[in-house]
């Protein structure tokens, strides 16, 4: 009797343990991603993204995840611009030393830092996983590495198909953009991007910055071909910009005050030949320091601007 009854009941309850087991989802396999600091395992995609510079910012955002916890806010929006920040994060305060206890208060399960703030890695790591990511200051090309990170970025929040259909529409946007700016351009005048900063600091950025490789990419070429920084830039006065008159100035925005007041109404301003001969052009407010969302902005705006004019 035990025996008919041990197999009459036997094989359903051994069936629906195996539908059971065979119905199971797998278990997700750890994510591993190589940075700067050597190879971080995550056992899960990061949802909740503390950024400390605004490549990461703007690159997280591009990926579609709202960072909770954000530096330089404020300055963000005078210097990047887009994309929008989300409504609700931390303010993590200056990029250079961000606030530890406002990090630790907004619960990230994956921090993003550079370089610069590598000597408090063990920090930002007793908080959470903590990747380092460099785009700048490494003698890397700029558009090559951003895009890189982006990658990389998109591993550890779980946004690898996302980030690959945008870098795929941000290529055919870089190839459409070069052939409306040789169209549009002076010819016989090459392009040198300019960042006033103050009176006496400029950035006249070379071929390893953002606005350098994301020429390259789209078929052009920089004019300044001279020595830059580890940043991809030449520092200097009005100077600086005396053996460039032959060529097309393009300044980006933001421009301080006192620079309209001082360095445009100088007698050494007006005599370049760029200014003389109406080859200045303005873009709106991108960051040269930024990630891909930025390369993409800066193609966009170069674009728009030199199809549009010189400034007047």
């Amino acid at each position: 009797m035990i025996i008919r009854l041990f197999s009459r009941f036997s094989a359903p309850v051994f069936l629906i343990a195996l539908l059971i087991t065979t119905n199971m989802p797998a278990m997700a396999e750890p994510i591993t991603i190589s940075h700067d600091r050597g190879v971080l395992t995550l056992e899960h995609p990061a949802k909740r993204v503390a950024v400390t510079n605004w490549a990461f910012t703007e690159t997280v955002i591009a990926l579609g995840i709202d960072p909770v916890a954000i530096a330089d806010p404020e300055d963000y929006h005078d210097w990047v611009a887009v994309p929008e920040l989300p409504a609700d994060f931390v303010n993590l305060g200056q990029r250079s030393s961000p606030n530890l206890e406002a990090l630790r208060a907004a619960k990230p399960d994956l921090i993003l830092i550079s370089k610069e703030l590598e000597m408090a890695y063990n920090s930002f790591n007793a908080i959470a996983p903590t990747m380092v990511l460099s785009i700048y200051n490494n003698d890397k090309d700029a558009l090559p590495t951003a895009r890189e990170v982006m990658e990389k970025i998109a591993i550890a929040i779980g946004r690898e198909d996302a980030a690959k259909t945008w870098l795929a529409a941000t290529d055919l946007k870089f190839a459409e953009y070069g052939d409306r700016i040789r169209a549009a351009m002076p010819k016989g005048h090459d392009l040198d991007i300019v960042n006033f900063v103050s009176p006496t600091h400029i950035s006249l950025y070379g071929p390893p910055s953002l606005p350098g490789t994301v020429l390259r990419k789209m078929g052009l070429s920089i004019a300044y071909q001279g020595p830059v920084t580890n940043w991809g830039a030449a520092k200097g006065g009005l100077e600086i910009l005396g053996p460039q008159a032959q060529n097309t100035l393009v300044y980006l925005n933001p421009v301080p005050d006192v620079i309209r007041q001082k360095v445009w109404t100088s007698p050494l301003w007006k005599i370049l030949d760029f200014v003389r001969n109406d080859r200045v052009y303005e873009l709106p407010v991108v960051w040269a320091y930024g990630g891909m969302p930025s390369a993409l902005r800066f193609a966009q705006l170069l674009t728009e601007s030199l199809e549009s004019g010189p400034v007047k």
